[in-house]
């Protein structure tokens, strides 16, 4: 049975997660903030994480587990989560990554206090060898024409307000890079997304990272600009290079 007037609903995709998830679990459950449905969207893994899913929440009755028909990917299975929430605020957060326990007290808080339709927060990197490193954003928003310039806002501490926005689905023209493409979505109208300066989220990097997936990265934004918004190639090339440029140089 769905526990009922749920303000926060927790979108979690779900892919060969069993390493993962149970420390993703941990770190919700240990919330200030007690007013949450935790929606997971196992992606139909080859594994058994599923059934491994299933028994791990199943005295929890806040969590509710739904299936892909097949492997998807992340944007769909986000979709899905999305779909069935009933939540006023929809967060994410993925099944390697954590929040830290007034995540989520202390974000809606900030947003109920200034009536803002999407927020983002600082976080922490967090290495395969369990070390962090503070990632300290230094704007306190992100306009529509910023989001081209650089992406500021992590996925895993991003909410959003659906009295002001409605629900915001992840485009499937976005591949790899769904979240941007949907923050970009929220803020073209002229909706900024303000930051909360506190560190209150864990991103979880593994140790592959090789040249040729920083390629496909560049190939995934690109397609962001020319399919998602549509721009001439030119114009794409450009929102590529002034972005490559920013990150390399951490220029905000």
């Amino acid at each position: 049975m769905k526990p009922q007037n749920v303000e926060v609903s927790i979108i979690t995709p779900a892919y060969k997660c069993k390493s993962t998830i149970q420390e993703t679990y941990e770190s919700i459950k240990q919330q200030t903030f007690s007013n949450w449905e935790w929606i997971i969207i196992e992606d139909n893994s080859p594994d058994d994480s599923f059934e491994f899913i299933q028994n791990m929440v199943k005295e929890d009755s806040r969590v509710v587990v739904l299936r892909t028909e097949k492997n998807s990917g992340a944007a769909v299975a986000r979709n899905v989560g999305i779909n069935y929430a009933r939540g006023r605020f929809i967060a994410f957060l993925d099944s390697d990554d954590l929040w830290l326990k007034d995540k989520l007290s202390n974000q809606i808080k900030f947003m109920k206090d200034n009536d803002y339709a999407i927020t983002y927060t600082n976080y922490l990197v967090m290495n395969d060898k369990g070390k962090y490193k503070e990632l300290r954003l230094k704007k306190d928003k992100a306009t529509y024409k910023s989001l081209l310039r650089r992406n500021v806002m992590g996925c895993l501490t991003v909410i959003y307000d659906t009295k002001h926005l409605g629900k915001v689905l992840m485009p499937l023209d976005c591949e790899k890079r769904e979240d941007y493409g949907a923050w970009l979505d929220a803020t073209r109208d002229g909706t900024i997304a303000y930051r909360l300066d506190e560190f209150l989220a864990i991103y979880r990097v593994g140790n592959v990272s090789v040249s040729s997936n920083k390629f496909k990265m560049v190939k995934y934004q690109y397609r962001v600009f020319r399919v998602h918004e549509g721009f001439g190639v030119i114009k794409s090339l450009w929102f590529l290079f002034v972005m490559s440029f920013k990150k390399i140089f951490n220029i905000y």
